[in-house]
């Protein structure tokens, strides 16, 4: 018997993505390092001297901001693009919970003190953002549109992260992400050098877990993410714990589902997604814990059947005869499960 979920329609501004939240050092760091030969990044950008800073809900944003930043400039510095692989998506090495495989990520570290701008290339119509992600967690700037931007930010550092769309079912895609990488141009001004303090990470993680619970009761990230003086601060600490890194709502819609036990097949019915070109959707299924765990975890339209007015039904679970259900089908493990 299918059960059915609910019906759903798809709110999209550009894309549905889903962002991630940074877990501890280790969980979250890329997975690739620096050059042997170079110098100790990891150790020029931390201070784990001292005694530990306590994390509260007056720091935490700037806190977990530190630690996302520190990933970055522990494997490439400062003011320089570190890009993810492309490719195979590798489960055995998710850096985070939550992520996805819509989109191939890049993430850059600056000192914004003496002005920076980034160059976006024309992109032939696929999805390519860049958002400045304040040191504070705020994001007052999102650039789309190919030329040059100016980046402003209130906090001396910010992540400049980029996004560009994926399509795994090309075999020629790694090489034009490549050339759009190769593309884009990033100038900075400042040579200052961020450092992660030297904080209490047991009180970092017991406090996420916290507002991460907490925010989840709402059953939407709609409102966690926004510029300055828009987001309601307690939404702000919500959005900050759940998806460090979330796209504004004007940018992305970001739908979840509840936990559900794999006690048989679910179906469920969605609208035709309004987004705007070149934006996109997408469904991810994820286990109990947040992770991917199967290649086949994603329906987006590269793999997906359409209904005649661009509707589609979707399956989860123990389908039995997956043929007789067409091309939309996710399968589960045998625990619980939920899908973004």
């Amino acid at each position: 018997m299918i059960k059915s979920l609910f019906t759903v329609a798809l709110g999209l501004g550009i894309a549905l993505t889903v962002a991630c939240s940074p877990q501890t050092e280790e969980a979250s760091a890329p997975p690739t390092t620096a050059a042997d030969d170079g110098p100790n990044l990891a150790a020029l950008h931390a201070d784990d001297t001292g005694d530990t800073i306590p994390v509260t809900l007056e720091n935490y944003e700037v806190a977990e901001s530190d630690l996302a930043f520190y990933n970055v400039t522990k494997l490439v510095g400062m003011n320089t693009f570190f890009h993810f692989p492309t490719g195979a998506f590798d489960l055995d090495n998710q850096t985070v919970v939550r992520m996805n495989r819509d989109t191939y990520y890049s993430a850059a570290v600056i000192d914004t003190t003496q002005g920076a701008s980034i160059t976006i290339p024309e992109t032939n119509g696929r999805y390519l953002s860049v958002m400045v992600v304040q040191n504070d967690h705020y994001i007052d700037e999102v650039f789309l549109a190919p030329g040059t931007h100016e980046i402003s930010s209130e906090t001396e550092f910010a992540m400049v992260a980029m996004r560009i769309r994926a399509n795994q079912s090309d075999p020629d895609d790694d090489a034009a992400i490549a050339a759009l990488r190769a593309g884009v141009k990033l100038e900075v001004g400042g040579n200052g050098s961020h450092t992660r303090p030297n904080y209490d990470m047991e009180q970092l993680v017991a406090l996420r877990d916290e507002l991460t619970v907490e925010g989840t009761k709402l059953g939407t990230l709609m409102g966690m993410q926004g510029a300055h003086g828009t987001i309601e601060p307690t939404m702000h600490l919500y959005g900050t714990a759940i998806g460090w890194g979330l796209l504004p709502d004007a940018q992305a819609q970001y739908l979840g589902s509840p936990k559900f036990n794999n006690d048989g097949c679910y179906m469920a019915s969605y609208s035709a997604p309004p987004f705007k070109d070149p934006g996109f959707f997408s469904i991810t299924i994820y286990d109990a814990d947040g992770w991917i765990y199967s290649e086949d975890g994603i329906l987006n339209e590269y793999n997906m059947s359409l209904n005649e007015d661009g509707s589609f039904d979707a399956h989860f679970g123990d389908c039995g005869n997956v043929p007789t259900l067409g091309a939309n089908f996710l399968s589960t493990r045998p625990i619980s499960w939920t899908r973004n």
